[in-house]
């Protein structure tokens, strides 16, 4: 490695150890190597400048304001509702709702952190308040929030889209195979868990809840339900592309709330706005500074080397990836889920494409790497959510999700052995 790859290597952990905000750290490290090297700084500006320059990044904020609208309409109570009257028969069954609940939120929301504060702002003092343990009701709203990031539309898939030049609707559809599987195995793992505690049938809901069929409540949810068809459907049928239906979503969410569940406030609808703005503004700031980075990252020829490096050990794919998967599992207890993408896909994706594997295929196995970043200390962000709304210590939420990230691990690991579960569906739409 050059000694301009040297400073870089240093440079960009020494800002973040001392506290400067990612974007910070991402921004100077690019033009100190920018300026290092020779090159014009207005190589710097204009990298910056670029990485704002895609057209699909604008449905990153539009997909946060159609959940925040979601949540603050009270959109997810019928989803809720649905599932609580469905599974309610079940001992321990408001564990399955929860994760059944943050899987439908999350074909809408896109977001990991925002799918725990949304469902589990509902389900975890319902879950309290009928006997279950608080870490357990705060470890299940927790998981299930990380469904967000792998059933599309997802925010961190569209940026990996991006950075590894694949078709986001590509990669959209390689998430709907691995998100049901493994939405599925973690309601399994909370029934397991919550039969295993001596759990108890618990009442579903209100009277009228009660005694209204599964299909009742469909039919006064439909317009909850048939969000995600509009959506989704509307994306992969090619009648719109993913920002034009990050737009219909925000649209859609808007009329259900204001017009026909007439349950939106000025209040409500304020910060709904100011949500999606500060968090998407954030989200910008580092994908534009982490545009530099990477370019400089790619002109230090650091990929190459991690190629010869990689090979050096071994040139077999799966080996490879079992390799990478390690390193980013580690990686995942102590950074941020877009700052990781945005910061190792452009090292990573060279080196998986040098071996001949699928950059769609890689781009699910990094999704589930952060979904277990986000149950994962000291950085787990869906773990402080969740621990906060149940008003626990993260060290007893931490014991209680244990099994969930088995389940995740074991997942990650069947996911890579069988390329098949991400591109099958991808392949049908070809």
């Amino acid at each position: 490695m050059s000694d301009v790859g040297w400073a870089l290597a240093v440079l960009f952990p020494l800002l973040l150890l001392v506290g400067l905000p990612i974007y910070a750290a991402l921004g100077i490290t690019g033009l100190a190597v920018t300026w290092l090297t020779g090159t014009p700084l207005l190589f710097g500006t204009q990298s910056i400048l670029n990485g704002l320059d895609n057209f699909p990044l604008l449905a990153i904020p539009a997909f946060i304001l159609a959940g925040n609208l979601m949540e603050a309409g009270g959109i997810t109570g019928d989803i809720i509702r649905i599932f609580r009257r469905a599974f309610g028969h079940i001992p321990g069954s408001l564990g399955i709702v929860t994760i059944l609940s943050c899987m439908f939120f999350a074909a809408i929301s896109g977001s990991g952190p925002g799918t725990v504060a949304a469902i589990g702002a509902i389900m975890i003092p319902a879950m309290i308040q009928r006997g279950y343990p608080a870490p357990f009701a705060a470890a299940t709203s927790a998981t299930g929030g990380t469904l967000g990031v792998l059933i599309p539309p997802s925010n961190p898939m569209i940026i990996y889209a991006i950075i590894a030049n694949v078709s986001v609707i590509d990669l959209f559809a390689a998430g709907m195979l691995p998100g049901l599987i493994v939405g599925l195995t973690l309601a399994l793992v909370a029934y397991l868990v919550a039969r295993r505690a001596g759990a108890v049938m618990q009442p579903i809901g209100d009277e009228d809840e009660e005694t209204a069929s599964v299909g009742r409540l469909v039919w006064q949810g439909k317009w909850a339900v048939f969000m995600p068809i509009l959506i989704l459907g509307g994306i992969y049928s090619g009648i719109f592309t993913p920002v034009e239906a990050s737009v219909v979503a925000v649209a859609y969410a808007l009329v259900v709330s204001l017009l026909v569940y007439r349950t939106m406030t000025w209040r409500g609808l304020l910060r709904a706005f100011d949500g999606a703005v500060l968090m998407g503004g954030a989200l910008m700031i580092v994908v534009a500074t982490s545009t530099l980075f990477a370019r400089t990252i790619t002109l230090e020829r650091i990929p190459q080397e991690l190629v010869e490096v990689f090979g050096s050990v071994t040139t077999e794919p799966l080996v490879i990836l079992l390799m990478i998967n390690v390193l980013l599992l580690v990686i995942g207890t102590f950074m941020e889920t877009i700052s990781a993408i945005i910061i190792l896909a452009p090292i990573l994706v060279p080196l998986v494409r040098s071996f001949g594997i699928d950059p769609v295929h890689f781009g699910i196995i990094l999704i589930i790497n952060i979904e277990i970043a986000f149950l994962t200390p000291p950085l787990g962000v869906n773990l402080f959510v969740g621990a906060q709304i149940a008003g626990v210590s993260i060290e007893r939420v931490f014991r209680a999700i244990l099994p969930f990230i088995g389940a995740l691990v074991a997942l990650l690991a069947l996911i890579t052995l069988v390329p098949q579960l991400s591109l099958f569906v991808p392949s049908l739409l070809r």
